[in-house]
Order: C-alpha cells, then structure tokens, then sequence
C-alpha cells in the first residue's frame, strides 16, 4: 500500500581534523535501517496509521463520488431551488474532501508528522551507537554510504554489521572484518518503500 518513510542520517564528524593520520570509517544507514529488528515493529505501527487514515479517506471519497452521481442522475428531476442545495452540498463536501486530503498527505500532514515521531528514536539511537564506536576506537571520522558519495571503500572500514549488532544486541568482537555491504545496499529483507502518490487522487 503506501510507502513509509524516507530516512537519512547525515555524517558523523567527532573532533575531525585534516591531519595526515584521521581515522575514518563508513557505514550505510539504508542497511542498517533495514536490518535493525527495532525497525520492524516501527514500520508495522506506522502502516497500520497511514492505512487508518487512507481508508477513511476512500470511504469519504466514495461517499462524495455517490453525491456527484446523484446530483448528476436527479438535476432535472429537481427543482432549481433543490438542484442548487444539492450543488452547494457537494462543493462544501468537496471542499472538506480535499482539506482532509492534504492534511493527510500534504507537507508536515499526518503521515510526516508520525513517520517523524515514530524514527526520530530509532535515528537517535543508530546516532548513539556511532558515537559510541567513534569514541572507543577513534574514529575522527564516520562516512554515509547510503547516499552513494563513497565509491568505493574498503570492507574493513565498513562498520555497517557491527552497528546492526549493537543495535539488535548481537554486537560483533571488535577488530572482526564485518561482511562487505553491497554498494547499492540492496537487501532481500528490506521493508518495501512505501509510494504516496499511489493514493492520492
């Protein structure tokens, strides 16, 4: 059905500086977000809201549909007078229609409103889990690979498994090559985007 959310989490700079010997590592949040089991139940929540609050909206919009069809089918049947009432209902139901519309899928509608109240959380705690790892092992330095700026990086820098286990308690023996990420972060078990503008009329 819909889509959820667009998340990103910016870089990660601790005490950086252009010295010859900064420490750097990367992660890919688009992977970690996937993989994180805390991310599910999120998701689940946050469909189950949006679904809610489409569903009303189809039934109101079947409703207005009907109305239209009504004043369409009776108009001459009516007097001026009645056929006028029947208009004037339709573009005043209209009107809340598409009000509801918009503060459903609209800019800082609903469904932002809770995709942010929802992973707020979950983006401050994979932001704890890096600065944590950033403090223990020195890292100057903690790249974002989801938005593609890193062409390449070798996988002993990549730290994404070892934050997926911290986070789903499973952290990994420091020092342990974690498996390679692929570049495009494809995963078998990503949570489907969700597609707003399917749903909008």
């Amino acid at each position: 059905m819909k889509g959820a959310c667009i998340l990103a989490l910016g870089l990660l700079a601790l005490g950086a500086t252009a010295s010859a010997d900064m420490k750097i590592a990367f992660v890919n949040t688009e992977v970690i977000l996937q993989q994180y089991k805390a991310v599910q139940g999120v998701m689940e929540t946050f469909n189950r809201d949006v679904l809610g609050w489409d569903t009303d909206l189809q039934q109101k919009k079947r409703e207005l549909d009907g109305l239209q069809k009504e004043v369409q089918q009776q108009g001459l049947m009516l007097s001026d007078q009645r056929r006028q009432e029947k208009e004037l209902e339709y573009q005043r139901r209209l009107t809340e229609f598409e009000k509801l519309k918009e503060s459903i899928w609209g800019s800082d509608g609903l469904i932002e409103q809770r995709n942010e109240e929802l992973f707020r959380p979950v983006i401050s705690k994979v932001q704890s889990v890096l600065e944590q790892i950033a403090a223990e092992d020195g890292y100057d330095l903690i790249l974002d690979a989801a938005d593609n700026n890193i062409l390449y990086g070798d996988p002993a820098y990549d730290l994404t498994t070892r934050v997926i286990g911290i986070l789903n308690g499973e952290e990994t023996t420091p020092g342990t090559t974690p498996t390679p990420v692929p570049a495009d972060g494809s995963n078998p078990n990503a949570v489907p985007p969700v597609d707003q503008q399917t749903h909008q009329e």
